[in-house]
């Protein structure tokens, strides 16, 4: 999933899977596309975050008596998300912005309707309020990432 563009995933999931016989909205084309996406990097990124620790690590907790699973949710993946939140952030924020390729399929979302309006009116003051409706939703998101990177900040 990672290698193929969000774009040509909606096209595949909205024009191509009706001819099987799964016809979906333009929201749901969209939105699976998207998610799918997300998570092929959401996995990578977690899973370069648990090979970027010592294997010690890992055999540490193992000698203290810890199950394999125990040693994953206790000691791995708590280490593995401190270094997955920058890149997972980042991506996050990609793909929302991506939601604009939805407009391929009909989907009606904010950067399209603003942009219809603008040529409507002939004045760029929808795509000017479209502009900062984005700044209102990503701009607390970075806070937000910055603020988790802040808390989970290795102490030494």
């Amino acid at each position: 999933m990672r290698a193929l563009p969000p774009l040509v995933v909606i096209i595949i999931f909205f024009f191509a899977f009706p001819l099987i016989g799964l016809a979906m909205s333009a929201f749901t084309a969209t939105w699976l596309s998207l998610s799918l996406v997300l998570a092929a990097y959401a996995e990578e990124c977690i899973w370069g975050g648990i090979l970027s620790l010592p294997r010690g690590q890992a055999e540490a907790a193992r000698s203290t008596g810890l199950t394999w699973w125990q040693t994953m949710l206790y000691v791995i993946l708590p280490q593995a998300f401190r270094i997955a939140v920058p890149p997972l952030t980042n991506r996050v924020i990609a793909i929302s912005k991506n939601v604009a390729l939805g407009s391929v399929v009909a989907l009606s979302e904010v950067l399209n309707n603003a942009h219809s309006a603008t040529s409507n009116a002939g004045n760029p003051t929808p795509l000017t309020m479209a502009a900062a409706a984005y700044l209102v939703i990503f701009i607390p998101v970075i806070l937000a990432a910055r603020r988790l990177e802040a808390r989970w900040q290795w102490k030494i």
